[in-house]
């Protein structure tokens, strides 16, 4: 990766997704590889050109693992998503007649749309075929896994203030593109965001992200999906589900992940739902005497209850503790939203994100 004048990191090369529609080579047997290192290097199967080595994840329907192609050596992080799995969760939701496929569509549209800026995790791949259950996406990989290991009621390390405002500011990078492109990613918290080998943090996971002003998010219109503990006051408090959906609420998220970084735990926790919702609705977070003013300032300030008079995202990159007190310069709005030109995803790019081709043919999207 390199650093424009401005200080946004780019890619050095266009990304392309690739979308396979044929599965024309796979093994569930285990075996043994050598590495590019030549070290031993145990494979759990293979899928076309990918072997797959381990387990490094879980999710609602499937698991993601360590891959690396046979093509180029290279190592990525592979979605494994079960179509069955997916059906089934339609068949005793509300939206059961709703095409069970239109959640990993409306991602993959998505992500052709994000791939190229430095701070989304980049699909590169998809590989789909109409005979298997299996649909594989692969992305790029972030070698350090999640930015930071939390789990309801645990207590980790917490990172520096230094640490965390070089975090801070990629991840408000990415917002600020993902805004841009008419996108509110739902379910911003340390879990769904990735550290990559260079140090820079990438956000990942847009599994219930929402086309803003669509009034249809990838899940569509279901309330149980965001992280209830990294959710807004108004996501409780709202009739409507997409009334509380809008920008401000991945501000929230962001203060609470903030709050997560430098002191090692959740502001809001409770086993029981009902009451962690009274807590983020009425409590104040309770931010250690430690911390500077400024981060105090700006926690209170993402974290206030009015989404109305809560901090925008042009206020929080102008926020002292962002910028050390004005002496570290702002990046240029202009060049981060020039990462990509392309628009939100149209209905029929959703529909074509995952077409069916002719047989061992691979398309390529730019």
């Amino acid at each position: 990766m390199t650093s424009s004048p401005l200080g946004l990191a780019r890619r050095t090369v266009s990304r392309q997704v690739i979308e396979t529609s044929t599965i024309y080579a796979k093994t569930d047997l285990p075996s043994q590889l050598m590495s590019p290192h030549g070290e031993p290097e145990a494979c759990q199967g293979k899928v076309n050109q990918y072997h797959i080595l381990k387990n490094i994840g879980t999710g609602a329907f499937g698991r993601v693992s360590l891959c690396r192609s046979g093509t180029n050596s290279r190592y990525y992080a592979c979605k494994i998503i079960s179509k069955s799995r997916l059906r089934r969760k339609f068949r005793w939701s509300a939206n059961g007649s709703q095409d069970h496929l239109k959640i990993v569509k409306r991602e993959i549209a998505i992500l052709k749309k994000l791939s190229l800026h430095p701070n989304i995790n980049a699909l590169v791949e998809v590989l789909d075929d109409a005979k298997e259950d299996l649909l594989y996406m692969i992305f790029e990989l972030c070698e350090y896994g999640a930015v930071m290991q939390l789990r309801p009621g645990e207590r980790v390390r917490p990172f520096s203030e230094a640490l965390s405002r070089r975090y801070f500011i990629d991840i408000l990078r990415g917002l600020e593109f993902l805004h841009f492109k008419g996108i509110i990613h739902r379910d911003i918290k340390p879990e769904n965001l990735f550290l990559t080998v260079d140090g820079s943090v990438q956000i990942g996971d847009f599994g219930i992200s929402h086309l803003h002003d669509s009034n249809e998010s990838l899940l569509g219109a279901t309330g149980n999906n965001a992280t209830p503990a990294f959710s807004p006051p108004e996501y409780f408090a709202c009739a409507e589900e997409e009334e509380a959906i809008t920008p401000a609420f991945d501000l929230w998220s962001l203060g609470v992940t903030l709050f997560c970084f430098l002191h090692g735990h959740c502001p809001y926790e409770n086993d029981n739902i009902m009451e962690l919702h009274r807590q983020i609705l009425t409590d104040e977070p309770q931010i250690s005497e430690s911390i500077s003013p400024e981060a105090h300032d700006l926690m209170m300030g993402l974290m206030c209850k009015d989404l109305h008079t809560r901090l925008t995202l042009n206020q929080t990159k102008m926020h002292a503790w962002v910028t050390q007190g004005g002496t570290e310069p702002l990046w240029n709005a202009e060049e981060n939203y020039l990462a990509e030109s392309d628009n939100e995803p149209t209905e029929a790019e959703v529909e074509a994100a995952m077409s069916p081709a002719l047989m061992f043919v691979t398309k390529i999207f730019n």
